[in-house]
């Protein structure tokens, strides 16, 4: 129940500005409040964690994708680097599209 009354303060459900008091929070809750809660809490959770994955794949992608760019202007298209990255893209792009 302390944990509910922790991330409570810290969603969008209760609205804070910087000069006000915080919202005064009930010390109990109905099952019903505290079911929804803790789901707004866990799908919050697993949200997070699956955005920062697919941000960390989509910045991955294009660092990859800046170098083959760059690898392919200087040599031939080809050639064993270029290749190479071409390969990685492809992987990093089904990664993408795959998260799990």
């Amino acid at each position: 129940m302390a944990n509910v009354l922790t991330e409570l303060t810290g969603t969008c459900l209760v609205p804070t500005n910087a000069e006000e008091l915080p919202a005064k929070l009930e010390s109990s809750y109905t099952f019903t409040t505290e079911c929804f809660f803790m789901t707004h809490y866990t799908l919050s959770l697993g949200f997070r964690v699956l955005h920062e994955r697919l941000v960390q794949l989509n910045r991955e992608l294009h660092r990859i994708q800046e170098v083959y760019r760059d690898v392919s202007q200087h040599a031939a298209a080809d050639a064993e680097p270029a290749q190479r990255l071409k390969d990685d893209m492809e992987r990093s792009q089904y990664s993408a599209h795959h998260v799990y």
